[in-house]
């Protein structure tokens, strides 16, 4: 078997446009897991906005690279293989370019989701798209602000202009990556799919060019060009295309399987 590992971004990825994976590609990936393939989700995502889709594949593994890398959880017993949250300073900084510029930020800790305030309209659209429900909390309000990673959402222009202020200030003190044009993601430096992926493969024994990943947006590059089979979805933008060795069709037309059905 060439490919015993298999890395999948979620949304515009593993999930179509009803943010939910088809029944052929769920089928696909329950085969190729009996096969001996490990079937990880690497996802932007809190644990807890992947944990139902990760039950509903009903993967044996269950393994979860979430918060863009930040963490790896077993999401059958919910135990914590990796985590490299952000420094306490950077997050305090992140929260106060967010409230100085009046963009929303999505704070997460201990597979929480907080927000300041409910009633904002990106709070409305991240619960419907990740199917969880936010807790109201004041960011000056955290005992602790150790967290895997913070999110800005806003409109494109304007989380540009948050991109440019985050490196004026912190410039490589925290690696930043977009995961669509409205969601600008911080992480700890030394963390973002591509390091976990390499991080899981070698715990479990398993050499990159035995490994496909699939993505389709900036925060998936490192992960896909991490491996030997890095795969672009089809709905992937072609700049982005153009950065990897392999493309496929789109996420709804089943373009995980259609690319690996020739390896399994």
């Amino acid at each position: 078997m060439k490919i015993k590992a298999v890395a999948l971004d979620m949304d515009g990825t593993l999930l179509c446009s009803d943010h939910k994976p088809s029944e052929r590609t769920k089928q696909f990936l329950l085969d190729i897991e009996k096969k001996g393939a490990k079937v990880i989700i690497a996802t932007g995502r809190s644990f807890g906005g992947t944990e139902a889709t990760a039950k509903l594949l009903g993967l044996d593994n269950g393994l979860v690279l979430c918060y863009n890398g930040a963490k790896v959880v077993n999401y059958k017993d919910k135990s914590v293989l990796f985590e490299k949250p952000l420094a306490e300073r950077h997050v305090k900084e992140l929260i106060n370019i967010a409230d100085e510029m009046g963009v929303h930020i999505n704070l997460y800790q201990d597979n929480v989701w907080y927000v300041d305030r409910e009633d904002k309209k990106e709070v409305k659209i991240y619960s419907e798209k990740c199917g969880i429900t936010p807790v109201v909390k004041a960011h000056d309000s955290f005992e602790s602000y150790l967290m895997p990673k913070v999110v800005f959402i806003g409109e494109h222009e304007k989380v540009v202009e948050v991109e440019k202020e985050v490196k004026r200030r912190l410039g490589d003190e925290i690696h930043i990556a977009f995961s669509s044009d409205t969601f600008l993601e911080a992480m700890n430096k030394d963390v973002n799919k591509g390091i976990t992926l390499k991080w899981i493969l070698n715990h479990f024994g398993i050499k990159e060019d035995e490994c496909a990943a699939f993505g389709d947006a900036q925060n998936d590059l490192e992960m896909l060009l991490a491996v030997k089979y890095g795969v672009a979805m089809g709905n992937s933008d072609e700049d982005f295309k153009k950065k990897v060795n392999y493309t496929t069709l789109s996420n709804d037309e089943d373009g995980i399987v259609e690319f690996l059905k020739e390896y399994f």
